[in-house]
């Protein structure tokens, strides 16, 4: 199983480029292109001492923590974070005049680097908080801009109401999204700014009778609540084919939809003929007071 998820970043500055591991230089003399390709991009720095005004330094320190330590080994700190392997192999760059060893490689997957040829740094995510930064990285969208607009009237640059010939403070501002030409480039072009797969299927948790119903303002309540076919929810037709169905007993309820899909015409679960399904994820606000319902995701 594996799953992807992207979205392609621009900095108003040069084309897309995508953030993606390894944390040594490579030996020109076996792979040249990933050395050159390495010392164009994957290099921090100089920073510190070499270069105490560069971008990066705050409080006199590198704010990104290089150059790193010489490790043999890849290991896990206290806090989770992976120590990649820098050996200290006398391999080096020239970077503004200043030799620079494997402490001041930005961590790099050799396959993604050779394929995009642009700055690719690549991280192992170990826990959950990790993958929350993530979720969010990728639908943050774009950046936002405040337009202050400029009336000339009467010599004054003053913006007036038409309707009342009065300032309107509010309408001096335009709340709007910046996008720069690399952007609106590939917009036209119709490429993908953003993908995710598998789809996710949100998977219902409720006690018996307390699911969620939606209906037209203007339908009759009482007609609705009468029909069976309301009741219908994915956890419980989950139930009916596991009290019907053999092979449906093999998977839990959120590994349901990869065999399975949910038809919202006939409110039913049916066999899944494609080979590659959804997975399922229970989403959905619990109150703590809910106890049962607490009790019944975590069964």
């Amino acid at each position: 199983f594996h799953a992807v998820l992207y979205t392609i970043e621009f900095q108003k500055r040069g084309l897309p480029h995508s953030h993606i591991i390894s944390a040594e230089i490579p030996d020109p003399s076996i792979d040249p292109l990933g050395y050159c390709l390495v010392a164009e991009h994957m290099i921090h720095g100089p920073c510190g001492a070499l270069n105490p005004n560069s971008q990066c330094m705050k409080n006199n320190r590198c704010s990104k923590n290089y150059p790193k330590e010489f490790h043999e080994e890849t290991n896990l700190d206290e806090q989770g974070f992976a120590t990649y392997r820098r050996r200290n192999n006398d391999r080096y760059v020239v970077k503004g005049g200043h030799k620079l060893d494997n402490r001041w490689v930005v961590p790099y997957n050799d396959t993604l680097l050779k394929t995009y040829q642009a700055h690719i740094n690549v991280e192992w995510c170990n826990k959950t908080v990790f993958v929350k930064y993530l979720f969010k990285y990728v639908t943050k969208g774009p950046d936002y801009s405040k337009v202050y607009l400029q009336r000339i009237r009467n010599g004054e640059d003053t913006p007036y109401d038409e309707e009342t010939n009065a300032r309107n403070e509010v309408k001096e501002y335009l709340d709007t999204r910046y996008l720069c030409d690399k952007d609106s480039c590939w917009r036209v072009l119709g490429y993908d700014i953003h993908r995710h797969y598998p789809a996710v299927e949100q998977m219902p948790v409720h006690l018996p009778n307390e699911n969620y119903i939606t209906y037209n303002a203007a339908s009759n309540i009482s007609r609705i609540l009468s029909e069976g076919f309301v009741r219908k929810t994915m956890l419980t037709e989950w139930f009916y084919v596991n009290s019907t169905c053999e092979s449906a007993r093999d998977l839990t309820y959120i590994e349901f939809p990869t065999k399975w899909r949910w038809e919202d015409k006939t409110r039913s679960w049916k066999p899944r003929h494609a080979k590659e399904g959804k997975i399922g994820r229970i989403y959905m606000y619990i109150h703590l007071q809910e106890k049962d319902t607490i009790y019944e995701c975590f069964l």
